[in-house]
């Protein structure tokens, strides 16, 4: 996004024009070296779709509940699932601590 080249919007504009959720995946893809971050629009078009498509699938989720799996979780991957979580719930733990 360049001034010069006539592409350039301010931020106002920019969440009007993608929301503030499609401004911060956009964002967050700009650049991740240390180059000059570049702002895609594409991106954030991207970004809003991916959105639409998760809250889409979880109100399918919600909606269709009563046929996702129920009972104890007494499974190998229930439980190495379990051990992760604890696992990185004490990890966080120890990090805010330092």
């Amino acid at each position: 996004m360049s001034k010069s080249t006539g592409n350039f919007l301010t931020l106002t504009q920019a969440v009007d024009k993608f929301s503030a959720d499609g401004m911060r995946l956009a964002l967050a893809d700009a650049g991740d070296t240390v180059e000059d971050a570049n702002f895609v629009e594409a991106m954030a078009d991207a970004g809003i779709l991916r959105l639409y498509t998760w809250v889409e699938w979880v109100k399918e989720m919600i909606a269709n509940r009563v046929s996702l799996r129920r009972g104890p979780a007494n499974t190998f991957n229930d439980r190495v699932f379990a051990s992760e979580m604890n696992a990185g719930v004490i990890k966080t733990d120890q990090n805010y601590e330092k």
